[in-house]
């Protein structure tokens, strides 16, 4: 059964490459959301329903997938899944966050500053630069606030939509992430059927920070049995 990946906020494919290159021999493939890479912004924005369409885009049959997302992409998958339950074999999220408050948003939108960015950690600028062209990867960053905002707004999962997931669920969060926290992993996984968390001692939100022998033994017990 093969498994997607997901990336997260402005990410794209290769994000997730180590870690699809460590899950082999699985079929794994990395999903690109639309807008991310070198794909085109849609003049309406980015939005979940893009995303949706990305991950049915990439099934490769009629099967069922497991899905994993990384931060947003976690967030897609939960909505994928809620969705289409008969496409889905399970997810697993890692960052992702998935409830929102006030304060969540503010700090997340001080960080989706172009500007800021460029001058607080140029390295990190350039490596959106690398990733999505210059000067595009700062129409990425406002597309990507203007969705964190409109979505939180008007959210599409809600406790609703989470208690529609069928599928098994793994939660992962840092242990120091501040974006993701792991009490909100906890609360949201209350809020599905058959969901689990896993909580990784000393890391933090970035994927590039993540311990593959913390993660991958875990992810293996997870998908053990679930193959359909």
């Amino acid at each position: 059964m093969d498994l997607l990946l997901i990336h997260g906020a402005l990410g794209n494919a290769e994000q997730l490459k180590p870690l699809a290159e460590r899950l082999a021999p699985r079929a794994v493939r990395c999903i690109e959301l639309t807008g991310h890479g070198r794909s085109v912004i849609p003049a309406e924005g980015l939005s979940y329903e893009h995303f949706l369409s990305d991950i049915d885009a990439a099934r490769a049959n009629e099967g069922m997938v497991h899905l994993f997302g990384y931060s947003m992409g976690g967030y897609a998958a939960l909505c994928y899944a809620a969705r289409h339950p008969e496409r889905v074999a399970s997810v697993v999220t890692l960052g992702s966050k998935l409830l929102w408050d006030t304060a969540g948003l503010e700090a997340l939108l001080q960080r989706l500053d172009a500007d800021a960015i460029a001058k607080h950690v140029p390295k990190y600028a350039e490596r959106l630069a690398a990733d999505h062209g210059d000067p595009r990867w700062r129409y990425l960053v406002k597309a990507t606030a203007d969705l964190v905002s409109r979505d939180f707004h008007a959210p599409m999962l809600t406790p609703d939509v989470l208690a529609r997931v069928e599928c098994p669920v793994l939660i992962c969060a840092g242990d120091q992430d501040d974006t993701a926290l792991p009490a909100d992993a906890l609360r949201a996984a209350a809020r599905m059927r058959d969901a689990g968390v896993l909580i990784l001692p000393r890391t933090k939100h970035p994927v590039d920070r993540v311990d593959p022998g913390l993660l991958l033994p875990a992810l293996a017990m997870f998908w053990a049995g679930r193959e359909g």
